[in-house]
């Protein structure tokens, strides 16, 4: 669902499934479960707090036992999530244009 130049405040929102564009999010509760993707567009963050629930936490949770506890392995695994999340996402291909009927008659 696109939701477009809405404030929310003081209030828990759940971003799978949403497109946000040109939002306001002040202090609020930013719930990801890691269901969807979620796209931000224009949006402005005052004192929120972001939490991971479902698959997003169980991954979280997953890299950090990886990173206390898996030895070097563990560590290589981390880095390379790392390096994953610093490369900028892919932009989706582009639409292909269908042209516009031409008014031909036979």
């Amino acid at each position: 669902m696109q939701i477009k130049n809405y404030t929310f405040e003081n209030e828990p929102v759940l971003m799978d499934f949403h497109q946000f564009r040109g939002c306001t999010f002040r202090k609020c509760r930013l719930v990801y479960c890691g269901h969807s993707p979620v796209q931000l567009d224009g949006c402005r963050f005052e004192d929120c707090r972001w939490e991971f629930a479902g698959p997003a936490a169980a991954t979280l949770h997953l890299l950090s036992s990886f990173n206390h506890f898996g030895g070097e392995m563990g560590k290589l695994i981390v880095n390379q999530a790392l390096g994953i999340i610093n490369q900028p996402p892919p932009q989706p291909p582009p639409q292909p244009v269908t042209p516009a009927p031409t008014g031909v008659s036979q």
